[in-house]
């Protein structure tokens, strides 16, 4: 009986064993696939089973033009990007249909956040392209305004374009910002 047991074991070790050779086999297999390439000149795409793809750039040329701009206004600051509101605001404890009001939080996103060298976020910033000026657009701007002023977050908006000069900038955020000299 003892050496039936032990042969139980054993077999069961074994396979066991070869059963994770195999996947680790198969998985080193699929990481080497190479990347799809119809898509190389827009997006890459690494095929598993889901249906995502690396962009090909993060920002748009407005926001990369903008994003330069403000790396040398302000060097002392972090510029993030694309800052989910809810990263940046809380809905307080105790509030009352608090998983309503974090909805209307969670899925909205800001341009900019500058934040101060502890990453304390100091201001943040929008950039207004024509969607802006859509009335559910406008909707939602006014609701992000009034959200980050009840954190007391401020907020300024510049007009989408594709170029800026840094001396306009340098005067919207003169007033929340040290920022260098002209």
């Amino acid at each position: 009986m003892e050496n039936l047991f032990g042969f139980a074991v054993a077999t069961g070790l074994i396979v066991g064993v070869a059963f994770g050779i195999r996947l680790l086999l198969e998985n080193k297999k699929r990481s080497r696939q190479p990347s799809d390439t119809k898509n190389a000149g827009r997006l890459e795409r690494i095929h598993f089973d889901l249906p995502y793809a690396k962009r090909k750039y993060f920002f748009s040329v407005a926001e990369r033009s903008f994003y330069e701009v403000l790396r040398r206004l302000v060097p002392s600051y972090t510029v993030f990007a694309k800052v989910r509101l809810a990263d940046l605001i809380y809905v307080t404890k105790g509030t009352e249909a608090w998983r309503q009001h974090f909805n209307r939080i969670s899925a909205k996103h800001l341009d900019f956040v500058l934040c101060d060298a502890k990453l304390a976020p100091v201001i943040a910033i929008e950039l207004d392209d024509s969607s802006h000026d859509e009335e559910d657009r406008q909707s939602r701007d006014d609701f992000v305004d009034k959200a980050l002023a009840a954190a007391a977050v401020p907020i300024i908006r510049i007009p989408c374009q594709r170029t800026y000069a840094p001396n306009e900038i340098r005067e919207r955020l003169r007033r929340y910002v040290p920022v260098i000299p002209a």
